[in-house]
């Protein structure tokens, strides 16, 4: 089984080589890296060239967000198997030796989640100034219900899924700049419940880098609202989100909280992190 790991990326030239090292580095030799320029004005794809490696491929558009980046890869991907991983964190060595092993053990997989390594760090100034694992969240046991109902940490690094997906005509909503890891998953989670496989592997390294370029990151609380208000109402119907009442609970506090930081009275939203 081959694998394709996508990596989208915009103006991250001076990180991007330690996550196509860490898939240098796995264990088996059979993978291929899409890397999708979003319109950088970096030497990203002077870095790309470095590696003179034929499994890697790039591809460059205009900036158009790391959605349609991801979807753009669809188009030149040849792998069995199709994971992601952002610019800016790093698969473990045996990463795709593990989960190809433990798909081909269980044969109805359609897409697959293994735990990772979280790390959040604080830059000032291009330095980082401090460093936390906050691993805790990667839960022991995972359902497909869980990632419904937002009850761990689901970035989407290290997530894998068949090319069966793509070929069904999933895509990654390009509207969403937030949280749309866990709105792509959901699109086909509803149609395939029980074909879900977690890893309780540690896998990947996640690194949540605040005061630097992310977009997670730096995100404010009323794009934090926007975002969970327009998955919930494209999602509401969905059989796994019946009987909650959360979705919108958490677009009101986050609203609230925007008010309240325009008016002085709340933090920037990744200071709860370093208080």
């Amino acid at each position: 089984m081959k694998a394709s790991i996508i990596i989208p990326t915009f103006n991250r030239a001076y990180i991007l080589e330690n996550a196509i090292k860490s898939v240098i580095g796995q264990t088996i030799p059979d993978w291929e890296i899409v890397v999708v320029d979003d319109g950088s004005i970096d030497n990203t794809k002077v870095v790309v060239d470095s590696f003179n490696d034929n499994r890697i491929k790039y591809v460059y558009q205009i900036n158009s967000g790391p959605s349609a980046a991801r979807n753009k890869a669809f188009e030149v991907i040849a792998g069995d198997w199709i994971t992601y991983l952002d610019s800016d964190n790093e698969l473990f060595p045996n990463y795709l030796e593990v989960m190809l092993s433990e798909i081909d053990d269980h044969p109805d997989t359609l897409y697959a989640l293994p735990k990772g390594k979280r790390t959040l760090e604080l830059y000032k100034k291009d330095k980082l100034v401090k460093s936390i694992d906050d691993s805790g969240d990667f839960l022991d046991n995972l359902s497909v219900k869980d990632i419904f109902m937002r009850n761990f940490h689901f970035d989407g690094n290290g997530f894998m899924h068949s090319r069966r997906i793509i070929d069904e005509g999933y895509r990654w909503d390009e509207k969403l700049n937030l949280m749309e890891e866990w709105d792509f998953v959901m699109t086909f989670a509803e149609k395939y419940p029980d074909n879900f496989l977690y890893i309780p592997h540690v896998l990947f390294h996640y690194h949540q880098r605040f005061g630097t370029d992310g977009l997670v990151s730096n995100a404010k609380y009323n794009e934090w609202a926007e975002a969970f208000e327009y998955i919930y109402r494209k999602h509401k119907n969905d059989k796994m989100l019946q009987g909650q009442g959360w979705y919108p609970n958490r677009v009101e506090k986050y609203r609230k909280l925007h008010e309240e930081y325009k008016a002085g009275n709340a933090p920037e939203p990744y200071l709860k992190y370093f208080s």
